[in-house]
């Protein structure tokens, strides 16, 4: 009971601190360091006061230190360019109603989402489990492919897009040859590595949950949305048609 409390007060902190933030800078973009933020959080409260230091606890957190790490940074970047435009739209569209979707984006679907994604460190952490075996060597393995293929897709797209003879071209070179979204698809990968490791747990198979909700928003929200923009791009409708959507794959002649 005192475990499930302490939870509930730092999630309920929290998610009130950002709220807070994002209503003090009147822009609702922040938000998008919620369920980020809240997994290394929740990883690291579950290490420190639930763990027993072994070595998949520490493993286990350490991967997400550095997930956690890259993601702010990325998004740190993106921030610099200015508010996100999907946002601006809506509290345009919503007016007086901009309180509740901005109340429903960072601590209803944040919060839901940052409890998903912290699922597989949590039940390392706060499970018994013996020394690391294969499934730790396979899905560290796994993470590290992950961490590799979604750094640099995200690397390669920046530098792209930096050129000014690049704009209005399509990039399709580097991993962006044999995937139309190898970041999403290095992303996957490393929560699946990390749900392979919480599997040595009590309930660990639990820990799907987290690459399976990634996936899914990836595929049925982010793809769609993305490719729509460049639905009427004849270069992009090429690119589309023999490349494949997610996973890196030969290209198609």
């Amino acid at each position: 009971m005192i475990r499930f409390l302490g939870t509930f007060l730092l999630i309920t902190a929290y998610l009130t601190a950002m709220l807070t933030i994002v209503f003090l800078k009147k822009d609702i973009s922040i938000g998008n360091f919620t369920w980020g933020g809240g997994v290394i959080l929740f990883t690291i409260y579950t290490f420190l006061f639930y763990s027993s230091f072994g070595a998949r606890q520490l493993l286990a957190t350490i991967l997400i230190l550095i997930w956690g790490s890259r993601l702010t940074y990325h998004l740190i970047l993106r921030y610099k360019k200015g508010a996100d435009p999907r946002f601006i739209a809506w509290e345009k569209q919503w007016g007086k109603y901009a309180f509740l979707i901005t109340f429903g984006w960072v601590v209803v679907l944040q919060g839901i989402l940052l409890v998903i994604m912290a699922t597989p460190t949590v039940l390392i952490n706060t499970q018994q489990s013996g020394s690391l075996n294969l499934l730790d060597v396979f899905g560290y393995t796994l993470w590290i492919f992950g961490f590799y293929c979604e750094s640099m897709a995200d690397y390669q797209l920046r530098t792209f897009t930096q050129e000014t003879q690049n704009k209005g071209r399509i990039l399709s070179e580097g991993l962006w040859k044999y995937s139309r979204h190898p970041n999403y698809f290095g992303e996957m990968c490393m929560w699946l590595g990390l749900a392979l490791m919480a599997l040595s747990v009590p309930y660990g198979f639990l820990a799907f949950i987290a690459p399976i909700t990634i996936t899914g928003i990836f595929f049925f929200f982010s793809i769609p949305l993305l490719e729509n923009v460049f639905v009427d791009n004849r270069q992009y409708q090429e690119y589309k048609q023999k490349t494949s959507i997610f996973i890196l794959w030969f290209v198609k002649e």
